[in-house]
């Protein structure tokens, strides 16, 4: 099953359309399907992003299900064009300082992008924010990924304004329309991501797990330093199946310093 999780109505309902979803009135939400492929709305912000999904995810009781959530975003004006379409490869949460890597294990055409899930809308964010913005990524990536593997989550993000606009004029674009026009391509990553979820095996081997387990302890890494290593590992294993992951370099004294010298080296090794 692939469910869209969507903010907005402007956004849900192309997709609504294309998908032929019906509204499944037993829910106290707004909750559509049409065979393999469902839709929420969750409303704009974090409020409600826990209950609904979790709430569908519980009632559904099927365990091969992918989360993509789809929607608008403000970007950068130097990094981003109006009406284009982006894929997430990081998010951070403003309010906590949580960062979070989806594991992007199928082929896509679209250009990756950071983004900053913030409280309340931005308006004035250029000097800010280098990538995009929105307000609900990072509570979807928390929810998602304690309920399905990091590989079942995929977030699609299309620049609507520049950070220059309050949410009443944001709102008021043709939101619709900035969906519509990338419909072909979505569903086709549909059909590419449902296909890596028929053939999902573990990526990593024992001995995979027992090197990035040595790795965090070796050099100390913090939590986030933990999940970017895990990140920076599975692509490695997925470009070289066979290959042994680098040795660790052996230090005398570690410091914060050479902490981030290291891991940065290792993180380097695994990308190329």
């Amino acid at each position: 099953m692939q469910c869209i999780l969507t903010a907005l109505k402007a956004e849900s309902q192309p997709l609504i359309d294309h998908f032929k979803l019906i509204r499944d009135s037993t829910y106290p939400f707004p909750v559509f399907r049409n065979g393999s492929i469902s839709l929420i709305a969750l409303g704009v912000g974090k409020k409600n992003i826990h209950h609904r999904i979790t709430t569908f995810y519980n009632s559904v009781q099927e365990n091969n299900i992918q989360f993509i959530n789809i929607g608008i975003a403000g970007g950068n004006p130097t990094s981003t064009k109006i009406g284009e379409c982006y894929f997430l490869h990081e998010i951070k949460d403003e309010m906590s300082g949580a960062l979070y890597y989806p594991d992007i294990l199928v082929k896509h055409s679209l250009e990756e992008i950071s983004l900053v899930t913030v409280e309340n809308v931005v308006s004035n964010g250029e000097s800010r924010y280098r990538g995009l913005v929105d307000m609900e990524a990072s509570e979807i990536f928390n929810v998602c990924s304690s309920i399905v593997p990091l590989q079942r989550l995929a977030f699609i993000k299309i620049v609507s304004d520049h950070m220059d606009l309050k949410f009443e004029e944001i709102i008021a674009l043709p939101i619709s329309t900035l969906i519509l026009n990338h419909l072909a391509s979505i569903e086709l990553f549909f059909i590419r991501f449902n296909r890596l979820l028929k053939e999902e095996t573990p990526i990593l081997s024992e001995t995979d797990l027992e090197w990035i387990h040595n790795t965090i302890q070796e050099l100390a890494l913090t939590e986030t330093q933990s999940l970017q290593l895990t990140h920076c590992a599975k692509g490695f294993r997925i470009r070289l199946e066979r290959r042994e992951f680098p040795e660790i370099e052996k230090i005398s004294t570690l410091n914060k310093s050479t902490q981030k010298i290291l891991f940065r080296k290792i993180c380097e090794k695994l990308s190329t």
